[in-house]
């Protein structure tokens, strides 16, 4: 049986205020206080109930593509963020808090 994949950053269900309870399905990623990616469950069309993920990240001058998919489990999604973040910091010769360089 596989591994499964373990986030290396903190992932909080969004919410619009504090008076807002969170779901189970959007989620926001940080690198301390920088916000690296949204994952969140399709909700119709073709890649319903799908996660989508999407990388935010740093300010940089470059960026990298795709910086967006669907996969069909919440962690790879998850994973996916968190590769390209790594991705975009080397190439962009930034550190982000998980990089071990």
């Amino acid at each position: 049986m596989a591994t499964k994949y373990q986030p290396l950053y903190t992932w909080r269900g969004t919410k619009l205020d504090e008076s807002d309870e969170p779901t189970d399905l959007d989620w926001l990623g940080y690198d301390k206080q920088v916000i690296i990616g949204r994952i969140r469950v399709e909700s119709g069309g073709p890649e319903n109930g799908m996660w989508q993920w999407s990388v935010l990240g740093p300010g940089v001058r470059q960026r990298l593509t795709p910086y967006q998919g669907f996969e069909a489990e919440p962690r790879d999604a998850i994973r996916k963020v968190e590769e390209y973040y790594q991705r975009l910091m080397r190439l962009n010769e930034m550190r982000g808090s998980k990089d071990d360089r």
